[in-house]
């Protein structure tokens, strides 16, 4: 790809601390409703991370609604760990 790589891509993962990392960004999110506008605030915060180098393992938000009302609705960051 040459020049359109970006620098982050070049880095070496680290799971583990990046899994540590984003979690320690996300708990100013803990507790707060599982609302669409949350779920897009995470989503720009990870990929500012990512440009910034800081982050650079895939990941995937996905919003999960419990359909009989047991449980809250939550908002869940999925790490692709298999590298």
């Amino acid at each position: 790809m040459g020049k359109d790589e970006h620098y982050f891509y070049e880095k070496p993962i680290f799971p583990d601390q990046e899994k540590e990392y984003i979690q320690n960004l996300l708990k100013k999110y803990k507790g707060e409703a599982a609302t669409e506008e949350i779920r897009k605030k995470i989503w720009n915060e990870l990929q500012h991370e990512k440009h910034l180098g800081n982050i650079s393992i895939p990941f995937k938000i996905v919003s999960r609604r419990d359909e009989y009302g047991r449980y809250p609705d939550m908002i869940e960051v999925i790490l692709d760990t298999k590298l």
